[in-house]
């Protein structure tokens, strides 16, 4: 008798270990058709005004920029390729950053500036858009000055998405 209490505690417990596994996942499958979608790591704009020493100083150029966004706004979520980012249907946010001013000698060479542009996408209208430009100057390199610009950006965007208008310019 004892063995087959032993059995049955066993199964409830495993089963409840497993429906505590697995149902954050079920959640977020659910919940991931009213969130908002982001590249992981905002692209350069093919006609992007970067100084050279800078793009290649800075090689993680883009990555801050789109987990300050997700830090601000908790609707939304990043996905890693293009082809992941407009694959279904739902919001999109694509971000691009349109140019930096900048020189590679950190405080020596002056403040830092960079400028993003994107378009809110939903089910494949462009329901709103903007323009950012913010600057940073502060005793430290270029790369850190860039990065610090990125997490104000990021910040900025993901209040922006609370309330999106189209023709958005944000400049500090």
């Amino acid at each position: 008798m004892a063995n087959i209490r032993g059995m049955v505690e066993g199964l409830v417990v495993g089963s409840t270990m497993l429906a505590m596994l697995v149902s954050p996942f079920v959640r977020t499958a659910s919940a991931a058709e009213g969130r908002i979608r982001v590249l992981s790591e905002t692209p350069l704009s093919p006609a992007a005004d970067i100084p050279a020493d800078v793009r290649k100083e800075c090689n993680d150029l883009g990555d801050e920029l789109p987990k300050a966004i997700v830090r601000a706004n908790r609707n939304v979520t990043l996905v890693p390729t293009p082809a992941a980012l407009q694959e279904k249907t739902g919001r999109y946010l694509f971000v691009e950053i349109v140019n930096v001013k900048a020189r590679a000698a950190g405080a020596l060479s002056g403040p830092k500036d960079m400028t993003v542009r994107g378009a809110l996408i939903e089910n494949g209208k462009e329901i709103a858009d903007f323009e950012a430009k913010r600057g940073s100057y502060a005793p430290s390199g270029t790369c850190t000055m860039l990065q610090k610009t990125e997490k104000e950006l990021g910040s900025e965007i993901g209040q922006w998405l609370e309330h999106p208008r189209p023709h958005t310019h944000f400049s500090n």
